[in-house]
């Protein structure tokens, strides 16, 4: 089903056990994650880096990258589906905690309130399907939830 989701992706099997290694062929992907990422960068002592690599009339996807902790928010005009590519750590769904490791997918209704929390001293790559296709700012912080009071 993701597959038909990411629409002419192909990805290699894990290397080991919980290791998930994508080579995905879609968009500003087409030549593979590592280029990409030595061409973006998470900026040093930023928590989160978010750049479009395709997009079609129904969804864009977003290479999300985190390092630490998102700011709790929701987005009113989309859903999402996250689908962790490395790394591990919290999505904050609601009251959920909901641990995630390379190879995980969740849907986030919009609406929801949610973040993410890599594991300390880590980062997170993840591939994010924003649906109707992300046009324009559509994230709205939670004011009532602090990420930092909330343990992983």
């Amino acid at each position: 089903m993701l597959a038909a989701v990411l629409g002419g992706c192909s990805a290699t099997p894990p290397a080991g056990p919980g290791a998930v290694t994508p080579t995905l062929h879609v968009g500003a992907l087409r030549h593979g994650i590592e280029p990409f990422l030595a061409a973006h960068p998470l900026a040093p002592g930023a928590e989160i880096r978010a750049d479009e690599v395709a997009r079609s009339d129904a969804a864009s996807l977003h290479l999300v990258q985190v390092r630490g902790r998102e700011k709790p928010h929701r987005h009113e005009r989309h859903d999402l589906v996250v689908q962790v590519l490395r790394g591990a750590g919290v999505l904050h769904l609601g009251d959920e905690q909901l641990p995630m490791r390379a190879g995980d997918v969740v849907l986030v209704r919009r609406g929801m309130a949610h973040w993410f929390a890599a594991d300390a001293g880590a980062s997170a790559l993840a591939l994010v399907t924003f649906a109707p296709p992300l046009d324009a700012p559509d994230s709205t912080p939670v004011p009532d939830v602090d990420s930092d009071d909330v343990r992983r």
